[in-house]
């Protein structure tokens, strides 16, 4: 299941969910002001993985 990160609109808090793919766009309740007003952000994640030259290392 992927890590999704959210910011509520009305504290400002920013906290992350372990949630189902298919559950991704329900309804999410801040847990500090329990607001769901809330964005869903844009992730960034590492990948690790070969390179050509067959040294190992993350992206």
């Amino acid at each position: 299941m992927p890590i999704y990160e959210y910011q509520c609109r009305q504290c400002g808090h920013g906290f992350e969910m372990l949630r189902r793919m298919k559950d991704a766009d329900a309804e999410v309740e801040c847990p500090k002001c329990r607001s769901t007003d809330v964005e869903r952000e844009f992730s960034t994640f590492a990948a690790g993985g070969c390179g050509p030259s067959g040294s190992r290392g993350f992206t």
